[in-house]
């Protein structure tokens, strides 16, 4: 079909998903474009602090958010499009320290029951069987696979005997996504994180030194906002879908022919005139809280990358830091990555941190700034993923001219997250997207709300 180029869209959230949208539909031809954030900045969870000037050795920077950029086709071709540059700043291989021992070491070569043989077994086998979960054409939680792996993640590596991957990967995995909860999550989460990793050489397989950009994560956000109809530190309080959409501010409305979503769900329940299959869905999101604390300590190592060990069996309090890294080798300055949860203050963060410290040999520590607390890991329990909850969820796209992508949506990371968003537009507003496909879906969308509902 002929794309309709006058289409009024709006998309609440400017941050990777969101202008991953914009992008793509300006690719597509699409003219009439708004991106509506509640942030004062672009870019979500990318958010890159610049603590002193660049230098040739060092950025001058620290990740407030995403830690690092991993392979996307979307990224290439963004960050050739705006000129950010090709070189990266790779971060130092991954290290895992035992709080109980005090030993520090590669992931793979923890002290563990396992033999050599069966350590490089265990990881042919488990990077192997990862490739299914990682097709560019495949974004989101839709393939039946991730359905089959709804029950507790060491339930599955256990009956997997994949005992050593999750010695050596969940401390990483926790670090980055899981925070206290790991057991408790279903295994397609963990292993779709995980599947990031087959994205990358052997070497960095092994070693783990991801690359972030020079210019900083949030760069390439940035440039790529500043081309697009952006309209910054807008909350949102109602949302009014008939023929068109109302979104409305307390200073400012706009009418739209459709509305993609990227921001998180439960901010669409409070404002939006919600159907009773969305409020049923979305009210089934969990979430938890993730934290960035930068310090500048004496005393520890230069240009070092932790992720703490003792958080698969032995389980941490939720505000103890899972990892931490020097921003710049030389610069003293650290990241430190707890979660929190309902419980957690301020305080107890930062003696989290001093112990972490001590432990390490570090001796004066000087917080920088607030901690930075996020949302994080939108996910839905294992129940809900067995019972097609993600079918449900696509269902919905397109229903009232609404579609979604997000966290929840694409799963954690970046990439993912814009995959997902691209993959959004193609399915629903390129030529492909024919009236007959979207209708036949609205007709499967009904037939399985009722055929779940009787369940």
């Amino acid at each position: 079909m002929e794309i309709n180029h006058s289409l009024r869209i709006g998309i609440v959230g400017a941050a990777c998903a969101g202008l991953t949208a914009a992008e793509e539909l300006r690719d597509l031809g699409y003219q009439h474009i708004t991106l509506i954030d509640a942030k004062n900045r672009a870019g979500g969870k990318t958010y890159s602090i610049q603590y002193a000037d660049r230098t040739k050795q060092t950025r001058g920077i620290y990740e407030g958010g995403t830690v690092w950029v991993l392979p996307s086709p979307l990224y290439k071709k963004y960050k050739k499009r705006y000129g950010i540059s090709p070189s990266q700043h790779i971060m130092p291989p991954v290290q895992v320290f035992d709080l109980s021992s005090g030993k520090i070491s590669s992931p793979f070569l923890v002290q563990s029951q396992y033999s050599l043989f069966s350590r490089i077994k265990q990881l042919a086998k488990f990077f192997g069987n990862l490739k299914k979960y990682t097709r560019y054409d495949d974004p989101g939680y839709i393939n039946t696979a991730y359905r089959e792996m709804s029950e507790f993640s060491p339930q599955w590596f256990a009956n997997k005997d994949l005992g050593f991957i999750r010695e050596a990967l969940i401390p990483i995995a926790n670090a980055a996504q899981f925070g206290h909860i790991e057991e408790e999550v279903a295994t397609a989460y963990v292993i779709k994180l995980l599947a990031l990793l087959n994205r990358c050489d052997l070497p960095k397989k092994l070693l783990l030194n991801m690359p972030q950009l020079q210019e900083g994560n949030q760069e390439l956000w940035n440039r790529i906002a500043a081309n697009h109809n952006v309209c910054l530190g807008q909350t949102i309080t109602r949302v009014t879908r008939s023929q068109t959409i109302l979104v409305e501010t307390t200073s400012q409305q706009w009418e739209f022919d459709h509305l993609i979503w990227t921001a998180p769900v439960d901010e669409f329940l409070g404002v939006a005139d919600t159907s009773p299959e969305e409020r049923n869905i979305f009210s089934k999101v969990r979430t938890i809280k993730r934290a960035v604390i930068t310090c500048k300590v004496e005393g520890l190592p230069s240009n070092i990358f932790y992720f703490v060990r003792n958080t698969s069996q032995q389980p941490l309090p939720a505000s103890y830091p899972l990892a931490m890294y020097e921003v710049d080798p030389g610069s003293k300055i650290y990241n430190f990555y707890p979660f929190m949860d309902d419980t957690t203050t301020v305080e107890e963060l930062e003696n989290s941190v001093l112990d972490l410290v001590k432990k390490l040999g570090g001796t004066q520590v000087e917080f920088l700034a607030k901690p930075l607390i996020w949302k994080w890991f939108a996910h839905f329990s294992p129940h809900d993923l067995r019972d097609g909850i993600y079918e449900r969820l696509d269902m919905l796209q397109g229903c009232r001219n609404t579609y979604f992508a997000n966290e929840l949506t694409a799963g954690v990371s970046v990439p993912y997250g814009i995959e997902y968003a691209a993959d959004i537009v193609q399915r629903f507003f390129s030529a492909q997207a024919s009236s007959i496909g979207k209708i036949l879906q609205k007709q499967e969308f009904s037939t399985a709300s009722n055929q779940l509902s009787t369940r």
